[in-house]
């Protein structure tokens, strides 16, 4: 079947309109997500409070578990737009912003113009990448330098020109200072496939051991990590290689690695509401073999996807640098889809899924043992009211109407389902979550700003407190006539205090009198 004459002027809007719901509006009208966000924030925060931007500590303490660039460019956020949720996102939303037309621009190039619209549609419209861009963590950055470096590998492979070779180069650097090695790790793997699979060895040779390009490498990335070597000695070298495997469990927002038998689940669920074009591109990949750069592109997400467990990943932002390819290579099948409707199923169902929690809410409450989740999901339960089972109706009902309205190409189709799918993630299912998880951290943090309280953290791990507080808090066993932020459930019958705060769960109060063994005994740890 032929497709239909493509009108750029006609579909640039919906696609604008796109990177506008999913990166930047109602940015900053949700609280921080501990521990990721709250964590990676608060070492801004005190970047500049401390204004020393070489060391990288949280809550004054050596957190040297990502090299600084993220910071810098939140810290430089701040001093534009102030400290606040959108200050610290919009590096990520700008990043994501120029992924997306990088991705862009190198389709249009190397197929056309339908191709690449298709493309960056399926981008800015997935699941996974619309979290990423409107997260305050590095992911957004680090994905964005990971993929112009490697679509510069492949220009360099396709015109010979060395000026690509640096510029790749430059941008596996940038990575690196972004967040660690998997950013020249992945590029020299894919080079290794590709150009053998081609039998490029002298061009192999020449992009490996190009002095201006290891010079270019050298002058961004050695400065910071000498000078770190120099200020903490051997105990930085253990984390010289920055994978996110090495990263201390605490500080992270699963808190175990991620099974490997779950990324390709991950990225299935990554890719909604387009994850049908996804099995549909694995069904006719033997097809576009012969083209060189689907090639590239599928040895690019093999590797990205081979190599996770060696990056152990305990967020699924982490899956994030498998997608780029993808939304290329679905962008080729777009077009051979035999039935529209194959395409809804999937969003429907996770829709629809979401229109049962108000209901399956109390039963999974009820069969959790541990106390605080089951007191989040019971206090979350208030957030599914009327108005929420109203608009995931009316999205449910559209987009199982929009199949088969004919008139419409199936270009606009897409367009239509990736604004609505977007729209409702940003505006009702993410402040949902923020409200039940994070809104009563905030409101205890500006409680203590407001009110100049000197709060300890006992058995909480909420980053974000200490910059809502805008104030460090020492982390430790309460005492009498400490201020403590905790949860409620460990407050037992051998404590005395007075109530400051308390909302979902999560407590500020004044310790009036506690038993010798909570006050010494008691785990003062962050949980």
């Amino acid at each position: 079947m032929k497709p239909r004459p493509f009108s750029i002027s006609k579909h640039l809007p919906v696609l604008f309109i796109l990177i506008f719901l999913g990166f930047f509006a109602h940015l900053g009208n949700m609280p921080l997500f501990d521990a990721d966000e709250g964590a990676y924030s608060e070492v801004t925060r005190e970047m500049l409070q401390n204004q020393d931007f070489t060391s990288v500590q949280l809550n004054g303490m050596p957190f040297p578990h990502k090299p600084p660039l993220f910071y810098w460019a939140q810290a430089a956020s701040i001093k534009i737009v102030g400290l606040d949720e959108f200050g610290l996102r919009l590096p990520s939303a700008i990043a994501a912003l120029l992924w997306a037309l990088s991705l862009f621009l190198f389709t249009r190039r190397y197929y056309d113009t339908r191709t690449a619209w298709h493309g960056a549609l399926f981008m800015c419209a997935s699941l996974l990448v619309t979290l990423v861009g409107r997260s305050a963590t590095p992911e957004a950055l680090f994905n964005l330098f990971l993929t112009l470096a490697l679509l510069n590998i492949y220009r360099f492979y396709h015109g010979g020109n060395k000026r690509h070779i640096y510029w790749s180069f430059m941008f596996a650097a940038l990575g690196v200072l972004t967040k660690g090695a998997l950013a020249i790790l992945l590029p020299v793997a894919v080079s290794l496939a590709f150009f053998s699979l081609k039998k490029r060895w002298r061009q192999l040779l020449v992009l490996f051991c190009n002095p201006v390009g290891l010079m270019v490498f050298g002058l961004i990335v050695i400065p910071w990590y000498l000078g770190e070597f120099m200020l903490h000695g051997e105990a930085f070298l253990s984390d010289l290689l920055m994978l996110p495997g090495m990263e201390d469990y605490q500080f992270n927002f699963i808190g175990f690695s991620l099974p490997y038998s779950s990324y390709l689940l991950f990225i299935f669920i990554g890719l909604l509401p387009f994850s049908a074009l996804f099995i549909k591109a694995v069904f006719h990949i033997g097809k576009q073999m012969s083209d060189d750069l689907m090639q590239f592109l599928f040895i690019w997400f093999l590797l990205a996807f081979l190599l996770l467990p060696l990056a152990q990943p305990k967020s699924i932002f982490a899956i994030a640098c498998c997608l780029p390819p993808l939304f290329i290579i679905m962008a080729r099948v777009a077009d051979i889809l035999l039935h529209p409707v194959a395409l809804f199923i999937w969003p429907l169902l996770f829709i629809g899924l979401l229109l049962l929690m108000p209901y399956l809410a109390p039963y999974i409450a009820g069969s959790i043992e541990n106390e605080l989740v089951r007191e989040a999901i019971t206090a979350g339960i208030d957030y599914f009211d009327s108005f929420y089972k109203v608009t995931l109706g009316t999205v449910l009902l559209l987009l199982a109407v929009l199949p088969f309205i004919k008139p419409l190409p199936p270009s606009l189709k897409y367009g239509i389902l990736g604004l609505l799918f977007v729209s409702m993630v940003n505006f009702l299912v993410l402040p949902i979550m923020a409200g039940i998880l994070q809104q009563p951290v905030k409101s205890a943090g500006l409680l203590a700003k407001k009110e100049k309280l000197a709060v300890i953290k006992w058995m909480i791990d909420s980053p974000s407190f200490n910059l809502y507080a805008e104030k460090l808090t020492e982390v430790r066993a309460p005492r009498a006539g400490d201020i403590v932020l905790t949860k409620s459930a460990y407050l037992g019958k051998d404590i005395q205090y007075e109530m400051l705060f308390e909302k979902q769960g999560v407590v500020l109060v004044r310790i009036m009198k506690i038993s010798a063994a909570e006050s010494t005994g008691g785990n003062g740890g962050e949980r």
